[in-house]
């Protein structure tokens, strides 16, 4: 897989799929089965994702944040593997962690390194500022 060829997924993934401007796309990104590696400090842990998962996934965060805008703020590509860093701008618009929704501003910042083979995602592992974002919902009800 050529660096040229895993940049053009990846990013075309992130500007398409993972902003939420056209969830239903996963699968022109996204292998059938994608090995997810959610690396949370208090509970890592690997699951399977398919393309239909991953456009739920993606609407779970409409959902949540609304229309929000997804900023790429790094992509570094090597061979078949690529890292983005990113920051996710929305509104706390439902219930999270228990705390009702408070339409305050929120901003998530996420990373990830995907691998990348036939032209499809295969597997990734990311990483979320869970504490910053639990932060900023905490704030809005103090």
């Amino acid at each position: 897989m050529s660096s040229e060829e895993t940049r053009r997924v990846v990013q075309g993934f992130l500007h398409e799929v993972r902003s939420g401007r056209n969830p239903d796309a996963a699968g022109q990104y996204l292998a059938t089965s994608v090995t997810a590696h959610q690396l949370e400090s208090e509970n890592p842990r690997t699951l399977a994702r398919s393309p239909a998962n991953y456009a739920e996934h993606v609407r779970d965060f409409q959902r949540l944040f609304g229309d929000f805008e997804l900023r790429i703020d790094e992509l570094l590509v090597d061979g078949d593997r690529a890292y983005a860093r990113w920051t996710q701008f929305g509104h706390h618009l439902a219930e999270m962690d228990g705390l009702p929704p408070s339409g305050v501003p929120v901003v998530l910042i996420d990373s990830a390194c995907y691998r990348v083979e036939e032209g499809r995602i295969v597997e990734y592992w990311i990483q979320a500022d869970r504490w910053g974002l639990q932060d900023q919902l905490h704030r809005a009800w103090v």
